[in-house]
């Protein structure tokens, strides 16, 4: 059974949990951005204009999702997902009240930056397959993936309003005014969630440590089954090492030594790629695309053209040395909530609700990557000049696009498949939401 946009692009909306999950978010990623934006700056400011140490606090936070991302899958699937998220938020907010407090009374020195960055991707790596599975709990199965990508949207409406308020807020504010906002407005998000009133998901009947490690090779023996799952987590892992690192390593670089456009600039730029995103966002959300096994790859190398363009075109001449490059950073925001809405839907979809946790935890295994490849551009852009790092990140994720396409021939006629998110249903094991067209016993890995 396919997918159907009936009910309309907002429908998910209308349900109160739901909507609580979607302000709470919505509060979340705004501090999120507004911290994303201004972070490098002050990194660049207490290191004298080290992208190395830009690079290597980006890799500080997603370390987390390496070490932990799996086994934090595991405990969504256990535990009480509310609980989890409530959890997770408060700290958070703690951990960034903190930050902005040493940094206003000049107490903040660069072990600070790291510690904070490694704490809280240790908390998000707990809350984010706890919040996207919640999805499949509360909304009916032919809302989930609208559901999903109406989460991306907001991520994007966010990305937009963040960056704009982190870049523009550091001239305004100053660093300091910058931080305590971020502090300020994750308030939101902890509100929101405790006002959550969800029922608790199925979970495994089995307790203790020794069943949750049965379970999470139980997940990973699920996952390696699928063929079609492993071609996601493949692609994901070209996605994020090569392709994720341009909004918090390249942007800044570019915007302070190639553009000369400053934190102004760069919280433009970011916010040009939200818009970018939402549009598409809004688009996954009202037609909601079966096709993914086409559609992923396709998206991943259209991301790594866009950034390969933008960091092409920085070498013309102005006006058109600034007019074009942001142009092709607006594009990259289009692919990008593409591919996560597509991709996380599928991913949910592929497992049992009871397993979904420990699924859709997977792909922190490729977000964590972000660690390398953040590390990596921070270096590779002071050795070879950034314009060459972006050129070269970006043409990775067009072959590597091109390659999974080759190499998983099957992706071809893989569908999104809503009966994958009937209650107790995930399409017997095998087919789920990744289902070919062909009869799924050809697919079996």
């Amino acid at each position: 059974m396919s997918i159907q946009a009936g009910e309309g692009t907002f429908a998910p909306l209308r349900n109160a949990n739901y909507r609580l999950l979607w302000i709470g978010q919505s509060s979340h990623a705004f501090a999120l951005w507004m911290e994303q934006v201004a972070r490098p700056f002050l990194v660049l400011e207490m290191t004298n204009g080290s992208a190395a140490h830009v690079g290597g606090v980006l890799a500080v936070r997603t370390i987390p999702q390496l070490v932990f991302g799996v086994f934090a899958g595991v405990v969504s699937d256990w535990f009480d997902r509310r609980t989890i998220l409530v959890v997770t938020k408060v700290n958070v907010l703690l951990l960034s009240v903190i930050f902005a407090a040493l940094l206003v009374t000049g107490n903040l020195e660069l072990w600070h930056v790291y510690a904070f960055q490694f704490l809280r991707g240790t908390l998000m790596a707990f809350e984010q397959p706890a919040r996207q599975s919640m999805i499949a709990t509360i909304l009916p199965p032919q809302q989930v993936v609208g559901g999903v990508a109406l989460m991306s949207a907001t991520q994007n409406i966010m990305r937009i309003v963040g960056s704009a308020a982190g870049g523009f807020a550091i001239p305004l504010l100053g660093m300091e005014g910058a931080f305590v906002g971020v502090a300020v407005v994750y308030v939101g998000a902890v509100i929101t969630t405790l006002m959550l009133n969800v029922a608790t998901h199925e979970r495994p009947a089995e307790t203790g440590m020794k069943a949750m490690a049965a379970g999470l090779v139980e997940g990973g023996r699920y996952a390696w089954r699928n063929t079609t799952v492993r071609a996601i987590l493949l692609m994901s892992f070209v996605y994020f090492a090569f392709g994720m690192s341009y909004t918090q390593v390249f942007v800044p670089l570019f915007a302070k030594d190639v553009m000369g456009i400053g934190a102004g600039g760069a919280g433009l730029m970011v916010s040009l790629t939200g818009a970018g995103a939402l549009v598409s966002a809004l688009g996954v959300a009202s037609r909601q695309p079966k096709r993914v096994g086409v559609a992923l790859p396709a998206i991943v190398w259209s991301f790594g053209m866009m950034l390969v363009a933008f960091a092409a075109t920085t070498y013309l001449p102005r006006p058109y040395g600034l007019i074009l490059p942001f142009i092709f950073i607006t594009a990259t925001g289009a692919t990008q909530t593409m591919y996560f809405s597509l991709s996380n839907a599928a991913m949910l979809g592929s497992a049992p609700p009871e397993m979904r946790g420990r699924i859709i935890s997977l792909l922190s295994l490729d977000r964590g990557v972000m660690s390398l490849g953040g590390m990596g551009a921070g270096f590779l852009a002071e050795a070879q000049g950034v314009q060459i790092a972006q050129i070269l990140y970006g043409s990775v994720c067009v072959v590597g696009g091109f390659g999974i396409l080759m190499l998983y021939k099957e992706l071809r006629s893989v569908e999104i498949d809503a009966s994958a998110f009937e209650a107790g249903g995930h399409g017997g094991g095998r087919r789920g939401a990744l289902a070919p067209a062909e009869p799924a016993r050809q697919r079996a890995g």
